[in-house]
């Protein structure tokens, strides 16, 4: 029968010998490591001990974490760490700011003002993956176990939280069950256990997420093959995620890979022709065949017959004979990375839904989003057939 085992430690801080604690307390409570166990450990004891505390008092925002603060409704200070380490924001509600961080979707970029001190945050571990590793070999004394570092988070539209593992060194952290039958026969054609996660959610109902001090639990006669692998937890792409390709994937922090289409960008707005209103925009759009075409928006003294940068960019792609983009980038002189208008998000979405656009101010800030998260359930020429 499956147990579960808590660890009741000391407090852990920074610089302590983690395994040496771990010890220590179970050495205390008359527990011993055996062959099969499964040492789960919360993340932020990981990072606490790795010293991943950080003084908000000590953090300097951005304009971007200042701008995002106040639309999330979040301290600058905390605003800044997320954009730091997170890789992607996907969206947010005032408190709260969805974020992929290493291939995770989570709150706040996973930063925990849980068990911290009074004015500091705690981040994720370094490198969760090197960490358990770590752990593994410091506590297994010769026995073969596992070491999973697990954390929690909520399931869309439920209440309460579940475990989820960041890494682990020992055990397979997802079971591939398919090609396996169910009661009637047939042939799971899709199904993947998620064991580590699971195994962090059985650790959690003894080690809680409060007071209680039980930072570490041991899962025993789980019947988990231990074996030597270790590594990250398999992920997959946010457009293959049923939550996130169903609900849309709004702006988020640009983080690079099209540094010279954002320059070009800027030269075309150099070239704009705005001596009414004095608003330049400059865009450049980057075809499939690896050519740019860049312009700057025109106004006109009748205003009508103005024209924005980013179909002046189209309109000089589509007559050069190009059809598939890739991307665009847009600067325009303002405070925030300029969005395009209406009318230039249904041009650029009739030659791509997944046109990547990345749009910027003067300053560098950078946003990116696909031209469906700009226009979602756009008219397309599927609704003429």
């Amino acid at each position: 029968m499956l147990q579960v085992l808590g660890i009741k430690t000391d407090l852990i801080r920074p610089g302590d010998d983690l395994a040496e604690s771990l010890d220590k307390a179970m050495t205390k409570s008359g527990i011993a490591i055996q062959d099969g166990d499964i040492l789960v450990v919360s993340e932020s004891t990981v990072a606490t001990a790795e010293g991943r505390i950080v003084d908000l008092d000590d953090v300097a925002p951005g304009e971007l974490a200042l701008t995002l603060a106040a639309k999330f409704c979040k301290d600058p200070r905390e605003m800044e760490l997320i954009l730091r380490e997170s890789d992607e924001i996907v969206g947010g509600i005032p408190g709260v700011v969805l974020t992929l961080n290493k291939g995770f979707l989570y709150p706040n970029a996973g930063i925990d003002n849980s068990n911290a001190p009074p004015g500091h945050v705690v981040l994720f571990p370094a490198c969760a993956e090197e960490s358990a590793a770590q752990i593994r070999k410091a506590m297994s004394k010769g026995k073969k176990i596992g070491v999973i570092i697990g954390d929690s988070r909520t399931h869309p539209l439920r209440l309460g939280c579940v475990g989820v593992a960041l890494a682990c060194a020992g055990l397979e952290a997802v079971e591939d069950a398919r090609g396996q039958k169910d009661l009637f026969g047939r042939e799971l054609k899709i199904t993947r256990k998620a064991v580590a996660d699971n195994l962090v959610s059985a650790a959690q109902i003894v080690m809680g997420e409060g007071d209680e001090g039980i930072p570490a639990a041991i899962i025993r006669d789980s019947s988990i093959p231990i074996k030597e692998v270790s590594g990250e937890i398999p992920t997959i792409q946010p457009s293959e995620c049923m939550y996130i390709g169903a609900l849309g994937f709004g702006p988020r922090p640009y983080t690079g890979g099209y540094d010279d289409l954002i320059e070009k960008a800027r030269r075309a707005l150099d070239n704009a022709y705005a001596p009414y209103s004095g608003f330049k925009v400059g865009a450049a759009l980057l075809s499939k065949s690896g050519q740019v075409y860049s312009a700057g928006n025109i106004e006109n003294a009748a205003s009508g017959a103005g024209i924005c940068a980013e179909r002046a960019a189209v309109i000089k792609a589509i007559a050069s004979g190009e059809r598939d983009f890739e991307a665009i980038a847009i600067m325009g002189n303002t405070s925030e990375p300029i969005t395009p208008c209406g009318i230039c998000r249904q041009s650029l979405i009739e030659f791509g839904e997944d046109i990547l656009v990345i749009m910027v101010n003067l300053s560098g800030d950078a946003m990116t989003a696909s031209a469906n998260d700009l226009l979602p359930r756009a008219f397309t020429s599927r609704f003429l057939k």
